[in-house]
């Protein structure tokens, strides 16, 4: 009687989860239609009506809401996916957006260290930590983190145009130009790397 009760218990809970797992594509699948349709409220509608707090909702919840630009909801939506899952990279990439929409570029910066804390090649990350220094004029520090996506991607256009413009508020010239040149052989039509040379 026992086997037979646990039987019934074990069908029951999986016919259940099947369901959980049809209704959560179903929310999924509209939500992304709505999204697609630019009507956020009802994407972000049919996956609240789930009930449910999973990372992967939390984590869509956060990109509607910021899509919504409701900046602050989309943060703690983010926040409550790393707080589901502690070593996600994407939800991080994801908290950044909310916040330098609302111009908090010290959390930007401490998200983006974090992110590297975990993934310390992340060339996105680099690249952006580099920027932000170099926005703050704090070129050494600039310098350390371009470094390392010109490392891995020797020909990458952005980080050879940052290079090139930390180097020369260093006040190196020589240096500059040469990274300017391959800013310039990458992106033939970049007026900034063709002005700049001009300049040098």
């Amino acid at each position: 009687m026992k086997i037979k009760t646990n039987l019934v218990l074990a069908i029951v809970l999986l016919c259940g989860s099947i369901k959980a797992q049809d209704d959560a594509e179903t929310a999924f699948s509209k939500s992304y239609v709505y999204e697609y349709d630019v009507q956020y409220a009802k994407a972000i509608e049919v996956l609240l009506a789930l009930k449910v707090e999973t990372y992967e909702i939390n984590f869509r919840l956060g990109w509607l809401e910021y899509l919504s630009k409701d900046y602050f909801k989309s943060e703690a939506y983010y926040k409550k996916a790393i707080a589901i899952e502690p070593s996600s990279v994407e939800a991080r990439f994801g908290e950044v957006l909310p916040l330098a929409a609302l111009g908090n570029w010290n959390n930007v910066l401490n998200i983006y260290l974090e992110i590297l804390k975990q993934d310390s090649d992340n060339s996105i990350a680099n690249y952006r930590v580099a920027y932000i220094y170099y926005t703050r004029k704090d070129y050494a520090n600039a310098s350390v983190y371009v470094s390392k996506v010109i490392k891995d991607y020797p020909f990458d256009y952005d980080s050879n145009l940052l290079t090139g413009k930390i180097l020369l508020e260093q006040g190196k010239k020589q240096e500059a130009k040469k990274y300017f040149i391959k800013a310039l052989e990458y992106n033939p039509q970049s007026e900034e790397a063709k002005t700049t040379l001009k300049k040098l």
